[in-house]
């Protein structure tokens, strides 16, 4: 069934008789979406053509599209029949002959798309959306108190202990009636579960022996799949056992960044927890990769009061999920047109959708891998309906069974559908951008096949993948068979895996997810489908940790398209009020303002009212706890500690949630922008602004350490003219937020403008402004794989050369071995030690670092052999990792390699770019994301000789 179209009010059948009859006979204005149209749809046959009738009532407004009627007898109330529409968008195709069309396959719905965009005196109101968005966090959580006496142990008598590790357990000793299984023994899991008859089971996972990079291990899906029969068996005993506790040792980090495999387990607990509400389960994930270290917070939370049954612990605090109400901000430019697309999944259902918006909004260029085989279509099969289809499968001397017939319709049914889809989608797009890759992505063979055969395709890189594979085949775990929970799991699971190592370094700039609420919240029934999307969750979390745009959204069931759109499942969410049915356009709206944001939260998930009031029903208190959450003390100035006030002379205007700092710079003070010349005048690096926003923001919320900066913008240079001339600047912090783990802080740099007489001629100028997101310590490096040198082009630093449009020398002399690389280009970061010892010893960003990474960017040759000189004006985002300083790095003597990337880049475009500083053991100690500039001029590589950049009149005259 296609999706209604907006504002009308859809009738289905005998479900709207009674409504219809209400349209039809009220004698006042009708209230529907449409202001006084209805339209029945009716199907002659499951997956058949659509039927449409549409009625407008006489008092209706008539669309400002339609001609006004010629005759009062015209507007008369009458039915109307209107064809189902178009499958393609786009031009009109030329005009045909008139001759009788060819039936229209019957075997599958019409793809689905979304009506042209109407202008906007046209577009009828946007229906108010029926979901919100939230983003997962870890939040800070008081611990349980304590019962009154000992905590019990870890592991009571009548225990079932499954790990795939004996040595996790070390040597302690068990009660004699306990019982150790391991996936790997000779007896089955079942069989020993039902004989061991446990009271209690308690699942350790190691996930400090898995490489977060690789995907989940062979051993460790073992380990998974026998938690499920482990469950499963237990299920048959005639008592559930008490209590059902996963431990994941090394599950999060020190900096709370979780494990990507962490997901496959608590998504698995939410799940099993609903199914077993009699039994305390719970998943504890630890930073401790020891069991020793780990047994006392997990034995304490077996008997603790639970909001959702997943409790971790990094660096001793105790930390909840919380879902937090927040709509986001989209990026103020334009979306881009011309990129590039994978979809891992997206041939039908929700995928088609939405790669349909996205293709009439933004037409790119599109690889579309699915496992349905299109070439076994033939137009007479696709004019069959079911029944002759059968009919024709199960006679004559290769006839098929009955069950075989049925199956072989759907998969028909699904080609044809299919092969619509991307009909529509070429027709938008235009001739060659769509193309359609056969690949069971389960097959990691089969994945570096057809990855390799598009980044081959794609010389410039994938711009954004979408991960949409997935199936559902719901059943409480005493139901659900092994094969069905390892095919509902590794669709998505292996997908991901085998698509994040056949692109191997060259990773698409963007990563989106199509997760689910389950994978949030879990389901009944639903313990591989949640382990699956809970494992895209903290995938997401672990790879935005490393730098990367990935994010997952958490989608509810749709109304029109996919599962939520079968009759039976329609009936369900209607009966139990429990789940919002999502129309298409609003998903499709979801689905656009998630891609726009300016900045993608790593985990996303959407719900409304339905499911506010069952997790409430359910978990009393939880969504309060989401709202509020504990919100730790300002340490006192007394003990917090010192500050840096390098760029801080005085503070005034201080209120609860603001402060102005005030700074005042001269040519004595600063002399070491002497060393840094713009246009013949010493000036401030816009990289230092960082710096200044840094410190301005410690002082508004002293005791957290910047993590990152966020739109950056370098609005006018920061000059100190001539000696015994001061120039005074403001720095104003303005606090945003402040949660339990990050405070978000707003900086503005002003200064005045003076005439030489010292007239003043304009008052607060802004130089600079930038966003500063502070936390409790610094982030956790993540891991770079360092470039081999093969294909790399030695470059002089354009900085270091004799020009009169910027001159670095003395302390920014900061890089070496300056090059180009097939991948982009990169240099080794060389500090001054005396000169940084004098100057920015008391710096917290290490600025001089971040000076010399942004100019590697500039780094390539045009015209033959000139390098652009460029001055950033923008910069979306600075991740600072580790904590490091010019002074530490230079202290230790720690070697830094300098990478920019992509391998052709137009600093004056908002092109995607990134680069990054990484020390010579692979931590990444800060990375800058979408820097864009203005070339001054430029210098010729082998002369030396130095050419301005020519203006707009200049270039039209020559």
């Amino acid at each position: 069934m296609t999706a209604p179209r907006q504002g009308s009010t859809t009738l289905l059948g005998a479900e709207g008789a009674r409504e219809l009859i209400a349209f039809l006979t009220a004698s006042g204005p009708v209230r529907t979406p449409s202001g006084g149209t209805a339209v029945i749809e009716r199907a002659v046959q499951e997956g058949g053509p659509v039927h449409r009738l549409r009625l407008r009532r006489p008092d209706a407004p008539r669309p400002a599209t339609e001609p006004a009627p010629r005759t009062n007898a015209e507007q008369a109330p009458r039915p109307t029949t209107e064809p189902a529409p178009r499958t393609n968008a786009g031009p009109e195709p030329a005009a045909r002959p008139t001759t009788e069309p060819a039936p229209r396959p019957t075997t599958g719905p019409e793809p689905a798309a979304p009506p042209e965009p109407a202008s906007a005196e046209q577009a009828p109101p946007a229906a108010p959306h029926l979901l919100d968005r939230h983003v997962l966090r870890l939040a800070p959580a008081a611990r349980p108190a304590p019962g009154g006496g000992p905590v019990p142990p870890l592991f009571p008598p009548a225990t079932v202990v499954l790990t795939d590790r004996h040595t996790t357990l070390g040597a302690r000793e068990l009660h004699p009636d306990s019982t150790v299984l391991t996936p790997l023994q000779d007896e089955s899991v079942e069989t020993a579960v039902l004989r061991a008859r446990p009271r209690h089971v308690r699942v350790l996972v190691d996930l400090s022996q898995e490489d977060p990079l690789a995907g989940p291990s062979e051993r460790l899906l073992r380990l998974h799949d026998a938690v499920f029969r482990t469950a499963k068996a237990c299920a048959e005993l005639p008592d559930r056992p008490e209590s059902f506790a996963v431990v994941v040792l090394g599950g999060i980090d020190a900096s709370r960044v979780p494990h990507p495999c962490t997901g496959l387990f608590t998504g698995f607990v939410k799940s099993l927890a609903l199914e077993w509400p009699a039994s305390s389960v719970v998943a504890v994930v630890h930073d401790a990769t020891e069991l020793s270290a780990a047994e006392t917070d997990a034995a304490a939370e077996t008997l603790a009061e639970q909001m959702l049954p997943v409790v971790s612990f990094a660096g001793g605090t105790r930390l909840l999920w919380q879902a937090v109400p927040e709509r986001g901000a989209v990026r103020a430019s334009a979306a881009p047109t011309g990129y590039t697309v994978v979809a891992a999944g997206g041939g039908r259902g929700i995928g088609a959708e939405l790669l349909t918006a996205l293709a009439r909004r933004d037409r790119p260029r599109l690889h579309v891998i699915g496992s349905t085989r299109l070439d076994s279509v033939t137009s007479e099969d696709a004019r069959l309906t079911r029944k002759d289809f059968i009919r024709a499968r199960s006679t004559g001397q290769d006839r098929l069974t009955v069950k075989e017939a049925n199956a072989a319709f759907d998969r028909l049914s699904a080609a044809v559908e299919v092969q619509a889809n991307l009909r529509a989608l070429e027709d938008i797009c235009g001739p060659d951008r769509v193309s359609y890759h056969v690949c069971d992505l389960r097959d990691r063979d089969a994945v570096d096949t057809v990855v390799g055969r598009i980044t081959a395709a794609e010389a410039d890189g994938v711009d954004l993948l979408l991960d949409i594979a997935g199936t559902n085949r719901a059943a409480s775990v005493d139901q659900k068979s092994l094969d069905d929970f390892r095919t509902v799991r590794d669709l998505k699971v292996r997908s991901y895996a085998n698509l994040k190592a056949a692109f191997g370094d060259r990773q698409p700039r963007r990563w989106c997810n199509f997760g689910s609420f389950v994978g949030f919240t879990g389901q009944t029934g639903e313990t591989d489908y949640g382990a699956a999307n809970d494992y895209f969750n903290t995938a997401a979390l672990h790879s935005v940790s490393r730098g990367l745009r990935e994010f997952t959204i958490g989608w509810t069931l749709w109304r029109d398209v996919g599962l939520g759109s079968t009759p039976i499942m329609r009936t369900f969410l209607a009966k139990s009020a429990q789940f919002t049915a999502m129309p298409t356009p609003e998903g499709i709206d979801h689905f656009l303002h998630e891609l726009d944001q300016a900045e993608q939260s790593p985990v996303t998930v959407l719900f409304g009212e339905p499911e506010r009031a069952a997790i409430e029903a359910a978990v009393p208190g939880y969504l309060e706890f989401c709202r509020t959450g504990p919100v730790p003390a300002v340490p006192a100035a007394a003990t917090a500690p010192a500050l840096p006030d390098f760029f801080v002379d005085d503070i005034v205007d201080r209120s609860t949630d603001g402060l102005t700092v005030v700074r005042t710079f001269n040519q004595e003070r600063d002399a070491y922008l002497h060393d840094h010349v713009v246009n013949g005048y010493p000036t401030l690096p816009g990289t230092f602004v960082p710096e200044l926003a840094a410190q301005a923001a410690m002082h508004l919320v002293p005791g957290r350490v910047p993590a990152v900066l966020e739109d950056i913008r370098l609005d006018s240079f920061l000059r100190v003219y001539r000696p015994g001339r001061d120039e005074t600047k403001h720095i104003t912090a303005r606090l945003v937020s402040h949660s339990p783990t990050e405070s978000v802080v707003d900086i503005e740099v002003t200064g005045d403008v003076l005439a030489p007489n010292g007239r003043l001629l304009v008052k607060d100028r802004r130089h600079f402004s930038a966003r500063v997101r502070l936390r409790d310590e610094p982030v956790a490096a993540p891991r770079w794989d360092h470039w081999d040198d093969q294909g790399a082009e030695p470059m002089a630093d354009p900085y270091h050369l004799p020009n009169p449009a910027v001159l670095l020398s003395g302390v920014f002399v900061s890089t070496g071995d300056t090059r180009t690389h097939p991948h982009g280009r990169r240099a080794r970061y060389t500090p001054d030690r005396p000169g940084i010892e004098r100057w920015f010893s008391g710096l917290v960003v290490p600025s001089v670092l971040l000076d010399g990474l942004a100019r590697v960017s500039v780094l390539d040759r045009s015209d033959g052999d000139w390098t652009p000189l460029a001055v950033p004006r923008t910069i979306r985002r600075i991740d600072l990792y580790g904590g490091h300083t010019d002074a530490t790095l230079a202290a230790a003597g720690t070697r830094v390699e300098l990478y920019s990337l992509p391998s052709r880049l137009d600093l004056e475009s908002e092109e995607d770019n990134r680069a990054v500083a990484v020390t010579a053991a692979g931590d990444v100690v800060l990375q800058i994301k979408d820097m864009t500039g203005v070339v001054l001029g430029h210098v010729n590589q082998s002369t030396g000789e130095y050419r301005e950049r020519r203006r707009p009149a200049e270039e039209a005259t020559s």
